[in-house]
């Protein structure tokens, strides 16, 4: 059945096309068959015939090349959609920005760890694999000696408590992004499974400042306990006499409490 109101004769998309079926048939193809075809009243049926084959190549093959990239004509102002790199190969990934408990709002300046304090944040892992890397973005240094020692835990009924491996990065350095790529152990995690990451303030001369994810104030939280949810988030757990970062086997120093995560980036 011909198009509606048109020429049953296709002088050039039917003809070039009619030995090709339309598992073979590519978006370079249709570039080459429309090519010659101007963009005038003239040319509607052999316009319409083409995008009725385009179409139905799309929907035979699943194929959206030529629709979403561009083809032979090199159309820069197609978009081209990708998954996102999950596995955080390239770009680090902020696992503490992520959802259920992360948010989007930003502090640049924000004095989250104090010196001696241990504090925790909850956290889903987006991959399966081992973290290769972490980096964080200081804003102010901490003076002649400090590091922050970043530990990623095992959950255990919503609560830290497995030290799986702890990254160690030197926050007497000049301020901008600080990586770190060395670990006490490897830190293996299973994409969906709740992890906690420990922040410790290890011998800071001067409280050095990073950048932050302000959960306290937008964000979501395991520990929120209001039964209205109008009270403050309790978006950590703290302990404020610790030593450092250990596996956890007695919870009575601990207390939960309101504070907003560093910015941490993870690789895989």
């Amino acid at each position: 059945m011909p198009l509606p109101d048109a020429d049953k004769k296709s002088p050039r998309v039917y003809t070039l096309l009619q030995n090709q079926d339309l598992e073979n048939v590519t978006a370079d193809t249709l570039a080459d068959v429309a090519d010659p075809i101007a963009i005038e009243e003239a040319n509607e049926d052999e316009l319409r015939r083409l995008c009725l084959v385009a179409f139905a190549r799309m929907v035979t093959k699943g194929s959206f090349d030529g629709w979403l990239t561009s083809s032979g004509g090199g159309n820069e102002f197609n978009g081209e959609l990708t998954k996102y790199n999950w596995d955080g190969d390239t770009d680090p990934i902020r696992v503490l920005a992520l959802a259920p408990y992360g948010c989007v709002d930003r502090n640049h300046s924000d004095q989250s760890i104090e010196n001696g304090q241990l504090t925790w944040f909850p956290f889903i892992s987006p991959f399966t694999g081992t973290v290769s890397e972490v980096d964080v973005y200081m804003n102010q240094n901490s003076g002649g000696t400090g590091a922050l020692d970043l530990g990623f835990y095992s959950d255990n009924d919503g609560v830290p408590q497995t030290l799986l491996g702890e990254f160690v990065i030197d926050t007497t350095v000049g301020a901008g992004t600080l990586t770190q790529t060395t670990s006490s152990a490897d830190v293996d995690l299973t994409r969906g499974t709740q992890y906690w990451m420990g922040m410790f303030g290890d011998n800071f001369a001067s409280q050095p400042q990073f950048t932050a994810i302000d959960i306290q104030a937008s964000g979501s939280s395991a520990l929120q306990v209001a039964a209205n949810g109008v009270s403050g988030i309790n978006s950590a757990i703290i302990d404020s006499s610790s030593s450092g970062n250990a596996t956890i086997t007695d919870w009575t120093a601990l207390a939960p409490t309101t504070g907003n995560p560093i910015n941490v980036g993870v690789k895989f």
